[in-house]
């Protein structure tokens, strides 16, 4: 019975999916698109080397409009997982849609932070490879992965598994 059900597994797995061009599901709008006369804010590249995480590196962006003003309150905005929002050619594209929105006035002058995930730099990157561990950090602030999981079921994250009985604290 067990090698029939990993039979059909293997089956499933083997067939091709058919393809899916997501850009016919989901078509860029008119905010996606660079229009002439909006003013076009900045991207600034930096990397964020932490000390409650010790080891780990951040690539990081801010985003600043055109139109702000030091001297006037903005709003902030932070996309986790942020490399692919700050690109302006990618499948998200903040940048040109927040200057298109903000040229609008539909919403606020705002300020975009694009963090990554942190990475442990391997010491030596000719005989070790860098650790791109979510689980790393948790377990620096000495959290158990049963614990980690527990805080990101709460927080909505399917982190699939059996949860009863996660350590609560």
């Amino acid at each position: 019975m067990k090698a029939l059900a990993i039979a059909i597994l293997l089956s499933a797995l083997a067939q091709d999916k058919p393809k899916i061009d997501e850009r016919k599901l989901y078509p860029f709008g008119a905010d996606s698109e660079r229009h002439d006369g909006v003013p076009k804010g900045t991207v600034t590249k930096w990397t964020w080397k932490s000390t409650v995480f010790a080891g780990t590196v951040r690539d990081c962006w801010t985003y600043v409009p055109a139109q702000y003003d030091k001297e006037k309150p903005a709003a902030v905005m932070v996309f986790q997982d942020g490399g692919g929002y700050q690109n302006e050619t990618g499948a998200y594209r903040v940048p040109v849609v927040f200057d298109n929105l903000i040229h609008k006035k539909k919403m606020p002058v705002t300020i975009g932070i694009f963090v990554n995930p942190g990475v442990l730099e391997a010491k030596d990157p000719t005989t070790e490879q860098h650790r791109y561990n979510r689980t790393a950090a948790g377990s620096s602030l000495g959290l158990s992965l049963r614990q980690i999981r527990y805080r990101m079921a709460r927080l909505g994250v399917n982190v699939g598994g059996d949860l009863a009985g996660a350590e609560r604290d």
